[in-house]
């Protein structure tokens, strides 16, 4: 059965003479993996598929799908661009670098996400739009708080771990893996140390400027929890 769906690339690395193995975003595979022929070498042919698999371009993705295939490896038979590309540039293109990264990392081949691809595609909307830093980092946490959400982590900010409301005045040390602990009630004070404003306002999506500092520490916590112990590489890149 021939399958066709719309992509975006996440990663790409050389594979054998002149092919690429590519890890490709698509809204009912997921993350898939496919080498891609003829992409390297001294042909003018090869030259114009290599510029094709550049990030932030939406592609259209052809493969034949084997019954019983024991690989999660996909033998693409045709890409072709489409209309929409989004042109990020300096530190947008970074944190559209680091969105690709923490999706590889994250998913599982072949589990169908259609409305992480959305996602996907509304933070890059946003990346292109930003108009400064702090815009860009409250792109970044949205797409993080939303991914947790579809892959099943999601983070419970609207109530503490005894199912009391969160108080905008109150500061709380937030767990991963258990969910917000009133400050003045926590004897190990172990966890992130958050104020209920900044966890409300996450909740409610809402744009608040002084809680991005918190934001960026809460996620960067709780998704360690997941991504284990090697470095996120497009971190250094900001450096």
């Amino acid at each position: 059965m021939h399958i066709e769906q719309p992509a975006f690339v996440l990663h790409s690395r050389p594979y054998r003479e002149t092919s690429a193995l590519v890890t490709f975003l698509t809204p009912e595979y997921g993350k898939v993996n496919g080498v891609v022929r003829g992409v390297r070498g001294g042909r003018k042919s090869a030259s114009q598929k290599s510029a094709m698999l550049q990030p932030f371009q939406q592609l259209s993705l052809q493969w034949r799908e084997k019954p019983n295939n024991q690989s999660d490896l996909l033998s693409i038979q045709n890409i072709e661009m489409s209309s929409l590309r989004f042109p990020l540039q300096a530190e947008a293109n970074i944190c559209g670098l680091y969105v690709n990264e923490i999706l590889y990392r994250l998913l599982f081949p072949q589990v169908a996400i259609e409305a992480l691809f959305e996602i996907y595609q509304q933070t890059l909307y946003q990346l292109l739009a930003a108009k400064q830093r702090n815009d860009q980092a409250w792109s970044l946490r949205q797409f993080e708080f939303q991914l947790l959400s579809e892959l099943g982590h999601g983070l419970m900010c609207d109530e503490d771990i005894h199912q009391h409301p969160i108080l905008s005045e109150e500061s709380y040390y937030f767990y991963p893996q258990y969910g917000a602990v009133l400050s003045s009630l926590d004897s190990q004070q172990k966890g992130v140390l958050i104020q209920g404003e900044c966890l409300l306002a996450l909740t409610e999506m809402r744009y608040c400027e002084a809680c991005l500092p918190q934001l960026k520490r809460l996620f960067r916590t709780v998704l360690a929890e997941y991504l284990g112990n090697k470095p996120i590489m497009t971190r250094e890149l900001f450096r």
